[in-house]
């Protein structure tokens, strides 16, 4: 049976919905995807605008502020006041931040590993050969979305 064009998005969609959550429920163990990203964004890119934050992890302005908040009381991020604009909130990842990021980082492989491990030899081998060709798709659509992301920023006056 053939898979026409609908169809095949539809797949697609629910493959990566379902390797979403199993990232989400399995693999975070206890923090949201919203604060790993947050930490994350803040590790590599320093500093930055509460409304950067919000559009980069794509929740709400309030939704960050809360969340902000919580990690702050948490020790994890510090927010100032922008010397360049006295309005304007920046939120910093802190020592206790980075500690959790690296951590994070560097137990995913673990995780996954404990996840992964419950696959049959069979299974295993077909997720590989699958994921060996939709590791390239995916990376060009990642950097895709990304550059868009940009562009909307820039273009809503988001960008700095």
């Amino acid at each position: 049976m053939a898979v026409g064009p609908s169809s095949t998005i539809e797949c697609i969609a629910e493959a990566l919905d379902l390797a979403a959550t199993l990232q989400l429920r399995h693999l975070a163990r206890g923090t949201s995807l919203t604060s790993r990203t947050l930490l994350r964004l803040l590790h590599k890119g320093g500093p930055e605008r509460l409304s950067l934050l919000a559009v980069a992890t794509g929740v709400s302005k309030p939704v960050i502020t809360h969340l902000v908040g919580r990690m702050e009381r948490d020790g994890l991020v510090i927010r100032s006041v922008d010397p360049s604009d006295g309005r304007v909130t920046l939120v910093d990842i802190t020592d206790a931040g980075r500690a959790l990021h690296k951590e994070q980082r560097q137990s995913h492989p673990t995780w996954m590993a404990e996840v992964l491990d419950a696959l049959s030899p069979e299974d295993e081998l077909a997720l590989g050969l699958a994921m060996s060709e939709a590791l390239p798709v995916l990376e060009r659509l990642s950097r895709r979305a990304t550059a868009q992301r940009r562009t909307w920023q820039i273009a809503t006056g988001l960008s700095g």
